[in-house]
């Protein structure tokens, strides 16, 4: 009986941070268009006041190159959009891992989303 209830306890417990893990992976990308870029990791870190982004990409397309838009938009602890970086732009060599490190130049910036445009082949 004792562990039949852990086992509903730990499963239960892992489902939920499942879900809220995926939940969250979610919200912090938006990709425009085709999605032939592959965003395969990104983190954060503290700089003393500000947040440091970490964003690893691919190219998951088998053409040569795929060229994009990229931007970071930055959130305070309320959900306010407080900045977002120009839109530069970026070109991934098939096969090719890339990283992109953007900074907030706010001190009050606690979370950001990663929009990315890719355009259609004609």
């Amino acid at each position: 009986m004792y562990r039949t209830k852990n086992f509903i306890i730990t499963f239960a417990a892992t489902t939920l941070l499942v879900a809220f893990f995926t939940g969250c992976a979610s919200k912090d990308v938006t990709i425009i268009g085709e999605k032939r870029v592959d965003i395969i990791d990104h983190r954060t870190f503290k700089e003393g006041n500000f947040i440091k982004a970490v964003i690893d990409l691919e190219n998951n397309d088998y053409d040569n190159v795929e060229g994009f838009v990229y931007r970071i938009e930055w959130f305070d602890k309320d959900g306010i959009l407080k900045e977002a970086t120009a839109w530069k732009p970026i070109v991934i060599h098939k096969n090719q891992k890339i990283q992109i490190v953007e900074m907030s130049n706010l001190p009050d910036v606690t979370t950001y989303k990663i929009v990315v445009s890719v355009p259609e082949k004609l």
